[in-house]
């Protein structure tokens, strides 16, 4: 799937950012704890995540808006 692209379900939604992580020289581990400290980062901040996808060197999370 290209970035370019529009996921049918995030279609209705607002993007309002997004995080990128470069995982190509990174082992799982070191992926899990980034990708769940960026998590824990987005719901301290009530920021929704809508969507996360990957390419070969990427792990891209999309954000929503905040949440009330």
């Amino acid at each position: 799937m290209r970035l370019t692209e529009v996921d049918m379900g995030l279609e209705s939604q607002k993007i309002s950012g997004i995080k990128v992580f470069n995982i190509m020289e990174e082992n799982a581990e070191a992926i899990e704890k980034m990708v769940n400290k960026a998590i824990a980062e987005f719901h301290s901040q009530k920021t929704k995540i809508l969507d996360i996808q990957t390419t070969g060197d990427n792990l891209i999370i999309i954000l929503g808006e905040q949440e009330i």
